[in-house]
């Protein structure tokens, strides 16, 4: 058979389905692609602000005091928004002890959020051995990653 013989739809039609399943098959890889981008930058800013809010729990080792409540109402949201269902539980202890106006025990949603923390970050786990003070919230809040201080004289702002 020649090349002058064959049917220029012997050609075209394998040609054109070729180039439409390339094009499917870009399609999707490009959407994969695009969702564990978004699903990383979802993860990223997660664990940000859960750092954030155990920085501001646990950001000391004296007990808290009244003037911290604003502080610790902000931390106690973050947990609810992002953390586990287990930080969720332990957050919402705290809230429900917090707003009856007794002494907040924020031990155990310090440990677990340390705990995930340490965990999600690829992290060895604090061995029982090495005995770390109760931490508490006593001091003022840390300051975002890339926040400035200009303007606030030397104090650190809330970062939520």
């Amino acid at each position: 058979m020649r090349f002058a013989e064959l049917n220029p739809l012997a050609i075209i039609v394998p040609v054109t389905v070729a180039v439409v399943l390339l094009a499917i098959r870009m399609y999707v890889l490009l959407r994969v692609r695009h969702k564990r981008q978004r699903e990383a930058r979802q993860e990223a800013e997660r664990l940000r602000y859960l750092v954030i809010a155990y920085r501001s729990l646990a950001g000391s080792f004296t007990p808290a005091t009244a003037d911290h409540r604003a502080q610790m109402e902000e931390a106690l949201a973050d947990v609810v928004l992002f953390g586990s269902i287990r930080q969720v539980e332990l957050a919402a202890d705290c809230v429900h002890t917090l707003m009856l106006g007794e002494p907040v025990d924020y031990q155990p949603l310090i440990l677990e959020l340390r705990s995930d923390l340490r965990t999600q970050l690829g992290l060895d786990p604090i061995p029982e051995t090495l005995l770390l003070p109760l931490s508490g919230p006593g001091r003022p809040p840390r300051q975002a990653p890339g926040e400035g201080r200009a303007g606030n004289n030397g104090r650190m702002r809330s970062p939520v």
